[in-house]
């Protein structure tokens, strides 16, 4: 939800902040099970989903030249819309 709305509000001419943030999961997640298979042992699967997912979230932004935008960013309150 957060990452449509930021593509709402910022409107990135290049990436779709959504669209990396839905690949950077899927790409975090398999490496969660990749982890997984290649050691046994179970992973904790934000060590491998928070790095991607605020990585690739930083990256769409600096494509985009939004990044202060980006760290600026604030979700409106439902009341004030």
């Amino acid at each position: 939800r957060l990452m449509s709305k930021v593509d709402q509000v910022l409107q990135p001419k290049n990436l779709s902040y959504f669209n990396v943030a839905t690949g950077a999961y899927a790409a975090g997640l398999s490496a969660c099970f990749i982890a997984n298979e290649v050691f046994h042992n179970g992973q904790p699967a934000l060590l491998y989903l928070d790095p991607s997912l605020v990585g690739g979230t930083l990256a769409c932004a600096a494509v985009n030249n939004q990044v202060s935008d980006l760290w600026d960013f604030s979700e409106a309150d439902e009341d004030e819309e």
